[in-house]
């Protein structure tokens, strides 16, 4: 019979099972290798958070991972320069840490998730920018005065009138393109595939591009004078030097994708509909960025149907 005091048994109970636990650095590149469906991007915006928390906490056992190790972890993030992060960035690495860790819950590595019990930060809401239709108008007249108008206007056309991200833009290869049809294939986050309408504009500048596109063995769309594909990197270069050509206060490729699905809610556009064509997985995703009404929307139904103007109107009837 074991006459060991039972503080000691449990003490040796819990000494050989954090020997046996697997360690933060082993999980965190056991959780990356499991995350190979995932885009390119959010592999490394991954790993480069959970290492920046290796590298905080130290390569603990997983078991004596907490919900204090991960609080003072968090609100120790500084930047280079001493300041704070932005509430939208914190959020960020909250949501990065709560799926590690839930992962790390499914792998029985941990009974519940730390998280659950860390604050999340409150990030504040903020409208979506948007061009006004006038500033579209202003923006095209731009790019047609540019070195390469008519591939320039075909991939301004793909992200304002149909809300492509900069990387779907430059992926895209000739047989993703069906004009017979008005559609394009687009491979969006986490490598799903889409197919997107194009607008009649959009069908006939990509038309008009394939005519001068340079003649090389290339499949890709969108291609540089010299042949090579244009790549995100060329497209926000040429985003930044359209804005001063259109004298825009602001402009860049993501811009684009917002104006195209405010303007689509703002005139009647199904909010479901909206969700499948920008690739959104949640449509609670589109519902808050998209359906947040101009100032002169609220302006006008307010003078509509505040009670003073309904008394007014009811006096003038009769």
């Amino acid at each position: 019979m074991n006459n060991l005091p039972r503080d000691s048994i449990h003490s040796a109970q819990t000494q050989q099972n954090l020997t046996e636990a697997r360690s933060l650095a082993e999980c965190i590149d056991a959780y990356l290798s499991d995350c190979y469906g995932l885009s390119p991007n959010t592999q490394r915006l991954y790993a480069r958070q959970l290492g920046r928390f290796l590298e905080a906490v130290g390569d603990l056992p997983i078991p004596q991972l907490g919900s204090d190790q991960v609080r003072r972890f968090m609100s120790g993030l500084r930047r280079q320069d001493g300041k704070r992060y932005s509430p939208a960035y914190l959020d960020q690495v909250y949501r990065t840490l709560h799926t590690f860790f839930e992962w790390l819950v499914r792998e029985r590595e941990l009974d519940e998730n730390p998280m659950r019990r860390v604050r999340h930060v409150r990030v504040p809401k903020r409208k979506s920018p948007r061009l006004r239709l006038e500033e579209i108008q202003q923006m095209i007249e731009a790019v047609k005065a540019t070195g390469q108008p008519e591939r320039n206007l075909a991939v301004v056309y793909l992200m304002v009138g149909s809300g492509l991200r900069r990387g779907e833009v430059a992926g895209l290869r000739l047989r993703d393109v069906d004009l017979e049809r008005g559609v394009v294939r687009v491979l969006g986050k986490d490598q799903e595939e889409r197919e997107v309408p194009l607008s009649s504009e959009t069908v006939e500048s990509i038309k008009k591009y394939l005519e001068i596109r340079p003649a090389v063995d290339s499949d890709r769309l969108f291609l540089t004078k010299s042949g090579g594909p244009m790549t995100v990197n060329a497209l926000n270069i040429f985003m930044y030097r359209l804005k001063a050509r259109a004298k825009l206060p602001q402009l860049r490729c993501h811009l684009l994708r917002h104006t195209f699905a405010n303007h689509y809610i703002a005139a009647g556009g199904s909010l479901r509909k909206l969700q499948k064509i920008l690739g959104h997985s949640d449509v609670q995703t589109t519902a808050r960025f998209y359906t947040d009404p101009e100032l002169s929307e609220l302006r006008e139904e307010h003078a509509r149907v505040n009670p003073l103007a309904q008394i007014h109107r009811n006096q003038m009837s009769h």
